[in-house]
């Protein structure tokens, strides 16, 4: 990605417009999340009444039909454990150009065959009750959110707005990608020197790549700050930086399990004047800053 390509999405997700020709779409205000929260809530209730399947019903309904495989809660644990165990190996064998070529090869191959199996499931989806209420929790926002030549705008087919919108989420390999280049990092350096790193308006959230690229921009932060900092072309490659935190993680449990056992083994301690146990707790780990996400769904309506 060129320079002023890597400088253009920064600066539009600094802004947290959409902006496409005379149209733009500004970030919702609390009060309108608080509403489009409701409007899920009593689509959802409706799609029940009407005897809607959800997402768990639907996976149901199509083993008992054959759709999906038997075993198939079976299979895409397995399928996720090879991915994460290969990313290990990424790590693992960081050294070896020939093996991270194989090993790429088969992280694609795992993907693909994790993406087949769940495929029957997304062809189904559209008519489940989370779809649903997202798609009008969706259209909700984006009606009072969509500007034309500085006025509300709401087209009786909102198809090509969502299109905009949903084009305007960055995946998460252009997110981490975006957070390590220069024109990012001499912004993130510097935050607090008078300056946002956000446009701010008034009571609104962040964006979703906003906040995306905050969580990012703070593992980052961590990683460098880790004793056991991996060397740059790890931390440039996302699977291999995935291997590595994967690996940490299992350190982390393994030594907190051995603290837990030690601490079983001690005997208990006690205040002279009070019959009251002390325990003691460790401080949660702050790598583990993986967000999760809103408005991750795929959604393809003609109208509401």
């Amino acid at each position: 990605m060129r320079t002023d390509e890597q400088e253009k999405l920064i600066n539009s997700i600094r802004s947290g417009t959409v902006v496409s020709k005379n149209i733009t779409i500004v970030p919702a205000t609390f009060d309108q999340l608080s509403l489009a929260s409701n409007v899920y809530s009593e689509s959802f209730s409706n799609c029940l009444d009407e005897g809607l399947m959800t997402e768990e019903s639907l996976e149901r309904w199509m083993l008992e039909n054959n759709i999906l495989p038997i075993g198939f809660y079976g299979i895409k644990k397995s399928l996720i454990e090879k991915i994460d165990s290969l990313k290990k190996d990424l790590f693992f064998n960081r050294k070896s150009k020939s093996s991270i070529k194989l090993l790429k090869q088969d992280l694609q191959n795992a993907r693909s065959s994790l993406a087949d199996l769940v495929k029957p499931k997304s062809e189904f989806i559209t008519n489940t009750c989370e779809f649903i209420a997202q798609t009008k929790k969706i259209i909700f926002l984006l009606k009072n959110t969509t500007y034309k030549s500085g006025k509300l705008y709401r087209p009786s087919n909102f198809q090509h707005i969502i299109d905009l919108w949903q084009n305007s989420l960055l995946s998460e390999s252009c997110i981490r990608f975006l957070c390590r280049t220069a024109i990012w990092s001499s912004v993130w350096s510097n935050r607090g020197f008078g300056f946002d790193l956000f446009c701010v308006r008034k009571n609104t959230d962040l964006t979703i790549n906003q906040r995306n690229m905050l969580t990012w921009s703070r593992v980052y932060d961590n990683i460098n700050e880790s004793l056991d900092c991996p060397l740059d072309f790890v931390i440039e490659d996302d699977d291999m930086l995935d291997g590595w935190l994967l690996i940490q993680k299992s350190k982390r449990e393994k030594e907190a399990k051995e603290r837990d056992k030690e601490n079983t083994g001690a005997s208990p301690k006690f205040s002279k004047n009070h019959q009251h146990l002390f325990t003691y707790q460790n401080d949660e780990d702050l790598n583990d800053e993986f967000t999760s996400n809103t408005f991750e769904h795929n959604v393809g309506i003609t109208n509401e």
